[in-house]
C-alpha cells in the first residue's frame, strides 16, 4: 500500500454521507422494499447508517491485506445478510442495489482522481480496481451464501411444518387410530410421515393402526419400501398395521413394479375395516 490509497481511503471515509445521499437518490419508489424512496423514515435512516458502514468496510479493505479483507467483509455479510432475510427483501433487489453502490463507489474515486491528477497514476488507478473489485465480489459471494441458506432453511421448516400437518392419526377409539394419507407421496414426504406417525402411535398407545391410501394416486418402490418400514416400525411398538384403499390404478402400478403387498392386511373398505376393529 502507498500513500496515494491511504489518501483515497481517507477521501472515502470523510466523504461518507455525501456518498449516502448519492446511493440513495438513485431508489425508486417499490412497494415492500426497505430500499424505497418512500421508505418508513426510520428505515430509511436505518438503510443510510448501513450503507455508509457498508462504505467505511470498503474503504478499509484498501489497506488491508486479503485474510483481513475477507475477515472483515464475512463478519458484516452474515450480519447483515440475517437481517435482510428477517425484513423479507428479496435477493435481487439487494443485488440490484449492490450494483448501484459499486457504480456509486467508483464515481466516488473518480473525483478523487480528478482532484488529485497531480500524483495519481494509471498503476494507482487499476490498484484500486482490483482491491475494490475483489472486495465487492466477496461481499456478494458471502451475502448470497449467508442469505440463501436462511431462506433454505426457512422453507425446510415450513415443509416440515406442512408434513406434519398433512399426516395426522386420528383416534377412532383409545386402541385404534386411522392415518390418511392424501396427495402425491415421494421419498422425503414418506421420511416425514414415518417419523410423525411413530412419534404420536407411541404417544396415544395404538394396538391397531389403519393406514388409508384412498388419497395416493400413485407409488412406487422406494415409497412402498418406506411404507414397508413403518409398518414393521409399529409392529415393534405394538401395534398392528392395516392398510386400506388401495386404487386400481395404485394396485396396477404395484403390481408392475414387483411391489408386494401380500405380506399386509388390506381392505378396500375404510369404513368395513373401522367396524371390524373397534
Amino acid at each position: 500500500m502507498n500513500d496515494t490509497t491511504q489518501l483515497l481511503h481517507d477521501f472515502l471515509i470523510d466523504h461518507t454521507s455525501e456518498f449516502t445521499e448519492k446511493w440513495f437518490s438513485f431508489q425508486e419508489k417499490k412497494t415492500g422494499s426497505h430500499y424505497s424512496v418512500d421508505a418508513p423514515p426510520e428505515i430509511k435512516e436505518r438503510i443510510k447508517h448501513q450503507n455508509g458502514n457498508y462504505l467505511r468496510l470498503l474503504a478499509d479493505c484498501l489497506v488491508q491485506d486479503d485474510e483481513m479483507m475477507k475477515a472483515t467483509i464475512l463478519n458484516w455479510t452474515q450480519q447483515t445478510g440475517k437481517e435482510r432475510a428477517e425484513s423479507n427483501t428479496d435477493l435481487t433487489e439487494v443485488l440490484r442495489n449492490n450494483a448501484l453502490f459499486r457504480r456509486t463507489l467508483w464515481e466516488m474515486v473518480e473525483t478523487f482522481c480528478e482532484e488529485n491528477q497531480s500524483f495519481v497514476t494509471l498503476k494507482d488507478v487499476f490498484y484500486w480496481e482490483k482491491k475494490l473489485n475483489k472486495s465487492l465480489d466477496y461481499v456478494i459471494e458471502t451475502f448470497s451464501d449467508t442469505f440463501l441458506k436462511i431462506m433454505i432453511s426457512r422453507l425446510e421448516s415450513q415443509a416440515n411444518l406442512i408434513y406434519e400437518l398433512t399426516a395426522p392419526v386420528i383416534t377412532i377409539t383409545d386402541q385404534l387410530g386411522l392415518l390418511p394419507i392424501i396427495g402425491e407421496i415421494d421419498t422425503n414426504r414418506t421420511k416425514h410421515i414415518l417419523e410423525s406417525t411413530l412419534k404420536q402411535v407411541a404417544e396415544l398407545h395404538l394396538s391397531t393402526l389403519i393406514i388409508d391410501l384412498s388419497g395416493v394416486i400413485m407409488i412406487d418402490t422406494m415409497v412402498a419400501q418406506r411404507l414397508f418400514q413403518m409398518v414393521e416400525a409399529l409392529k415393534l411398538l405394538g401395534t398392528k398395521t392395516v392398510i386400506s384403499g388401495i386404487r386400481p390404478e395404485v394396485a396396477l402400478t404395484s403390481v408392475q413394479l414387483g411391489i408386494d403387498f401380500t405380506a399386509l392386511e388390506t381392505s378396500a373398505n375404510l369404513r368395513t375395516l373401522i367396524a371390524k376393529y373397534i
